[in-house]
């Protein structure tokens, strides 16, 4: 009797033991999944920023488009005028900052459209960006090159800056250099 009793308690200490050792297993499992779902949000919100980074991108890359194919056959390109790229960016022209001055880019208000451009018909508006958040650029005369006296114009130089948002206000902004060699200037020199 003494030994079955020993075995009977002997056998209570060890399902206790199981328990704890079952308890410890939950909790690792527990925290395994808790770790794995904290994971998968977190690659999920990555994966989001990253297509609405793209978005902007794509949408400023297209109002880029659009000017280089309309902007530079009307005035104040052709014929060229100088005098309408001024510090205020009045629709959308600007005169080159003063060397170490901060870059027109950053300093005006992208919401105004007294200072900046859009696509230059409405039907081009991207669909799945508000009407506020649609793209817009402006464009900076940076100087010329070349040219003949009388004979040639120039080319002109001009930097387009665009800015593009997403839905969920995620804003990049694209540079593009372009030359342009106008047919006459306003004042009727060179062409």
């Amino acid at each position: 009797m003494n030994k079955l009793h020993r075995m009977s308690a002997y056998g209570r200490r060890e399902r206790g033991a199981v328990l704890i050792v079952g308890l410890i297993f939950m909790t690792l499992i527990m925290l395994i999944a808790l770790s794995v779902m904290r994971s998968a949000t977190l690659e999920e919100r990555m994966a989001s920023n990253a297509r609405n980074r793209q978005l902007a991108l794509e949408a400023a890359e297209a109002v880029v488009r659009d000017a280089e194919t309309t902007l530079f056959a009307a005035a104040p390109f052709n014929p060229f005028d100088p005098t309408l790229f001024v510090a205020a960016c009045t629709n959308g022209y600007c005169s080159v900052p003063v060397s170490g001055s901060t870059p027109r880019w950053q300093s005006i208000n992208w919401s105004d459209a007294a200072v900046t451009k859009a696509f230059s018909s409405s039907a081009l508006t991207l669909v799945n960006i508000s009407a506020s958040n649609q793209p817009k650029y402006i464009v900076e005369f940076i100087g010329q090159e070349g040219g003949q006296g009388q004979h040639i114009c120039p080319r002109l130089l001009f930097k387009i800056t665009a800015r593009g948002l997403a839905a969920d206000g995620s804003e990049v902004f694209v540079e593009d250099t372009y030359r342009h060699r106008p047919s006459t200037f306003l004042d009727g020199t060179c062409g």
